[in-house]
């Protein structure tokens, strides 16, 4: 074993959203042994790794995971994994949480004044319940000459912080999303005084880099795990074959259309409400299916040339679509789901914020944030056209979120910082 990774978040397991799936991903992976990026071993989606020489593989750490015994316990994720899960009796939502959202304005967004006060308050509890737990772990761990690195994101990332910074314990911050942006006075701290931020793609982390005096920013790609979401590639190809298949026999192949997933404040919620009428004005013949749960989804329904479909499988989503559409306002996390479309060989249409542009690859277009909704409409229009070619080379780029190349990425990140510990 290679030292101890002490992970406090909110959430871990059971995965609130993609970017816990994510984190536990990454810590499953460093509890084994493995390589480093330098090894530049070719991972292809869904399909079973390579053979690498044991005598590359770094030796595996061990992790214990800190959160909120909220959402229940473990499920089939961590469950089956290395990870030590300890949880402290921390609720999630607050009197101020609940007030933030029932005050949100026009834009979607919760109240920033009263979701500050529910950030602050739970990040102190959060440190409060964290210190001598902490504190235990990093003692029995330095008394082997083992070293500690800490790790954190999100919600509860400023308490994480301020408990590693009093106990002089190194660590690692994830950006996944606007929460540090939009709450700059909580998270500041946590971020300026972290000894790297990850941040899925160059471009969040120029973000990142813009707003707050970091030490370092590391590259480390969303993971996932394809195989393990859609089956082998063999699956996938017939889950394609067969959505194509139905929409011919249904007379629909002709119809041009696009798929939206998930529809939030930050996704784009209030664009859409101006782009879908647009797009039915310049292309009527275009369709618009929308995925996901929720109001803001839901809303998008109301225009003729749109059909919200609720939940469904992301695999149906892109087994029977032409192009995949994908905007933020300001924030420009990595969308996995550009690339999950990609290898169903469906091109995606994203933004140039952030890391969306590094998503995309060359498997679709990238619009400028400041263009009009006819160059949005062109886009979609040119994607189209140019499918079959754009949707070979998304299914090519799509390897480049390979869980493996992510976890290697990882691996290299804590062993830099964690060396001379």
């Amino acid at each position: 074993m290679v030292g101890l990774l002490i992970a406090a978040v909110r959430d871990l397991d059971p995965p609130a959203g993609g970017a816990e799936m994510s984190l536990a991903t990454l810590l499953k992976g460093v509890c084994e042994p493995g390589p480093l990026p330098e090894a530049d071993i070719l991972y292809l989606p869904s399909r079973d790794s390579p053979h690498i020489d044991p005598a590359i593989l770094q030796q595996a750490w061990r992790a214990k995971i800190f959160q909120s015994d909220a959402r229940g316990g473990a499920t089939l994720l961590t469950s089956d994994s290395k990870l030590e899960r300890m949880t402290v009796k921390l609720q999630i939502e607050d009197w101020w949480s609940g007030l933030a959202w029932r005050l949100r304005g026009k834009s979607g967004q919760p109240s920033p004044k009263f979701q500050r006060r529910h950030l602050k308050k739970s990040n102190k509890k959060f440190a409060k319940m964290l210190k001598a737990k902490i504190a235990e772990a990093k003692e029995q761990t330095e008394k082997s000459g083992l070293p500690v690195l800490g790790i954190t994101q999100l919600h509860w990332s400023a308490g994480a912080a301020e408990v590693f910074k009093e106990l002089h314990i190194p660590y690692v911050v994830f950006v996944r999303d606007e929460l540090q942006f939009i709450q700059p006075d909580i998270y500041r701290d946590s971020l300026e005084g972290a000894a790297a931020i990850c941040c899925a793609g160059e471009g969040l982390g120029q973000q990142v880099a813009e707003t707050f005096n970091v030490k370092a920013i590391r590259n480390v790609r969303l993971p996932v795990d394809f195989a393990e979401q859609f089956g082998a590639i063999e699956e996938i190809e017939t889950s394609r074959a067969s959505g194509l298949a139905n929409r011919a026999k249904n007379d629909d192949l002709n119809t041009p259309r696009i798929a939206i997933v998930g529809v939030t404040p930050e996704k784009g919620y209030e664009f859409y409400q101006h782009l879908l009428p647009h797009l039915s004005s310049l292309w009527p013949e275009a369709r618009v299916d929308v995925y996901g749960g929720g109001a803001y989804a839901e809303e998008l329904g109301k225009f003729d040339n749109a059909t919200w479909h609720g939940h469904t499988p992301v695999s149906e989503v892109f087994s029977r679509c032409d192009v995949h559409l994908l905007t933020v306002v300001s924030t420009g996390s990595w969308g996995r789901v550009i690339n999950e479309a990609g290898l169903f060989g469906v091109p995606s249409v994203s933004i140039s914020i952030g890391s969306q542009p590094e998503a995309v690859g060359d498997g679709g277009m990238v619009v400028d944030k400041a263009a009009d909704l006819d160059v949005w409409v062109n886009a979609l229009r040119t994607t189209y056209t140019q499918r079959d070619e754009l949707g070979e080379l998304a299914r090519k780029h799509a390897r480049i979120v390979d869980h493996r190349r992510s976890i290697a990425a990882f691996r290299s990140v804590i062993k830099e910082f964690s060396e001379g510990l």
